[in-house]
């Protein structure tokens, strides 16, 4: 019993981070970004090259480092720097300066904030995190998800890592708001499938208004060339337009008369 408790124990601290989340009402999906992935960035420093690496599982449960011993990321890190310090002509090139893990899956929930970019929410998605200690200084990640239909970057790009806050910025199509706007369009007959009885009713109206401008302009010029009509005797079919408010008074009164006609009492048949 007491082995079980502890692997439930253990399941719950090692909790993936939900990649599927709500920020103001929108919604968005970043597992797509979930795998191992990696980033570097390189800086001259003679008579080395000081580099940092990232290693980031977002919505995993922790890195799934190859490295051994200490120069290894806790296994339970969502992301994780190490810094290097290269010298090529060294007995030892490469060598693992600092193993900092910023984010990982124990980290509590107050001090993961995220919030939407600009552009209504549609921009992309902030996350700040307020991760563990590392040598007696507090460490922070900020992780800039950036919604570009266009960018197929498969990793973060390191923007710095200055005062124990490591910046973070990705242009991907999976930061972007996932929602059910278009297929809430195409079964109200708003999509591409169709126009929708409201935009076939504009449509009548318009084309009626256009034939109408066309009935007149042909008319008049057809009168003008044919009969050297002028004044209103331009008008094509003259008497129809003259007589048509009294046709619209008698319609009116008739259709009036027909629904005070229908508003009869009852009569008994006893």
């Amino acid at each position: 019993m007491f082995r079980w408790g502890l692997i439930f124990l253990l399941a719950i601290q090692t909790q993936a981070f939900d990649c599927s989340l709500s920020i103001n009402n929108v919604p968005y999906d970043l597992s797509p970004l979930s795998g191992l992935r990696e980033s570097t960035k390189d800086a001259s420093t003679p008579p080395t090259t000081s580099r940092a690496k990232v290693l980031m599982d977002l919505c995993g449960n922790g890195v799934d480092d190859d490295s051994e011993g200490d120069d290894k990321c806790p296994p339970t890190s969502l992301v994780c720097l190490k810094l290097l310090n290269i010298k090529p002509s060294s007995s030892e090139p490469e060598r693992i300066t600092s193993v900092i893990p910023l984010w990982s899956t124990d980290t509590p929930a107050e001090d993961v904030e995220m919030s939407a970019l600009d552009k209504g929410g549609r921009g992309g998605v902030r996350i700040n995190v307020r991760g563990p200690e590392y040598a007696g200084s507090q460490q922070n990640l900020n992780l800039t998800l950036l919604c570009s239909s266009i960018s197929t970057e498969p990793t973060p790009e390191i923007i710095s890592y200055t005062s124990n806050l490591l910046s973070l910025e990705w242009s991907t199509p999976d930061a972007c708001p996932h929602d059910n706007s278009s297929s809430d369009e195409e079964e109200s007959g708003g999509g591409e499938g169709g126009i929708g009885f409201w935009g076939f009713m504009k449509f009548l109206f318009w084309l009626g208004v256009i034939g109408l401008i066309l009935y007149f302009v042909i008319g008049i010029t057809y009168n003008h060339q044919q009969y050297s009509a002028r004044g209103f005797d331009l008008i094509p079919h003259r008497d129809f337009w003259r007589e048509l408010p009294s046709l619209i008074q008698d319609l009116s009164s008739h259709l009036l008369s027909g629904l005070r006609g229908g508003r009869g009492g009852y009569h008994s048949l006893g």
